[in-house]
């Protein structure tokens, strides 16, 4: 899950129950059904920027659950979600090959903290009780324990690719010769303007694959 931070003010009420609930259960019948789909599995797989069909899934009912919580109606579009989900490789990439390191055991940290912050969260602070209720919910549709869920290949790609990013971040605004925060999302426009000239990105229609699995 990503952008939890965006759910500071948010309780976990039976209505917000019930809202999370169902949309990882979606989330659930459309992969499943996605196993033995006909189309491509691969959304975009070009130039090491991988992103299957299961992940968008995830990723567009992840910021609609977000959206809804927050109870805002207008939700960016599937195109700019695509975009900002190649771009986050990208810039992961770019770190990588620009000399940036990140080691395993800094991926083992930065996941230990998030899973002991998540566990010792305090019981009685509403917030706290949703986002781990967010998250039991995304280990239930995992079809893993816990344990397995935090040791997975995709929690740690996602951690990895998290500490590529916040160390690129540093070196540029570390670094005088550049403009802060502005040289960084020049960067990321660059880099995606420059991938997408070679790879025209095509977003997957998932309102038809929703009606399809009755979604």
């Amino acid at each position: 899950m990503s952008d939890l931070t965006s759910l500071q003010s948010i309780s976990l009420t039976e209505s917000n129950k019930q809202i999370i609930r169902e949309a990882f259960d979606s989330v659930k019948v459309l992969q499943d059904k996605l196993q033995n789909h006909p189309s491509p599995t691969r959304v975009v797989d070009k130039e090491d920027v991988k992103i299957s069909l299961s992940e968008f899934v995830l990723a567009r009912k992840n910021r609609d659950l977000i959206y809804a919580l927050n109870q805002v109606q207008e939700i960016p579009s599937d195109a700019v979600l695509l975009q900002e989900m190649v771009i986050t490789q990208l810039t992961a990439n770019y770190a990588k090959q620009s000399g940036t390191v990140v080691s395993p055991e800094e991926v083992r940290d930065a996941i230990d903290f998030q899973k002991a912050a998540l566990n010792e969260a305090d019981p009685n602070d509403e917030n706290h009780r949703l986002i781990r209720y967010i998250m039991e919910n995304r280990v239930r549709i995992s079809g893993k324990t816990e344990e397995e869920f935090w040791s997975s290949d995709e929690v740690y790609q996602g951690y990895e690719t998290s500490l590529y990013k916040s160390k690129l971040i540093e070196s540029i605004l570390s670094d005088e010769s550049m403009k802060g925060m502005d040289s960084y999302y020049e960067l990321q426009e660059k880099l995606f303007n420059d991938y997408q000239k070679k790879h025209p990105i095509h977003v997957p229609d998932l309102n038809e694959l929703f009606q399809q699995a009755d979604l």
